[in-house]
């Protein structure tokens, strides 16, 4: 597990984007990250200032790297960048130090 990689993406909505539109992607999101070798976790959350993190973990940073190319050009990563404000976009790939995995889901 020394090359698990965790990808970060920070970003804001568009103005004229509601909570329910992002909703409506998470579904593809998913589906697509699920077909991705090297796919190991991913969480969505929100900050107090609407800011979002999704954060997602990989095997290594090879297959973080192929994914994120992937995920440009595919409909469900097309969906969810259409909604966000690519001026807000802060992306970090960083390599785990330690983790402690549990088998509670």
């Amino acid at each position: 597990m020394k090359d698990t990689v965790i990808e970060m993406v920070s970003y804001q909505l568009k103005e004229s984007v509601n909570k329910e539109q992002l909703a409506a992607t998470h579904e593809k999101v998913n589906a697509f990250l699920h077909e991705q070798q090297g796919f190991m976790y991913r969480s969505l959350s929100e900050d107090d200032k609407g800011l979002l993190f999704d954060v997602v973990y990989w095997q290594d940073m090879a297959t973080a790297k192929a994914a994120g190319d992937a995920f440009m050009a595919h409909p469900a990563g097309q969906s969810l960048m259409a909604l966000i404000d690519e001026q807000s976009v802060t992306m970090r790939h960083m390599p785990v130090l330690t983790q402690t995995p549990t088998e509670c889901q």
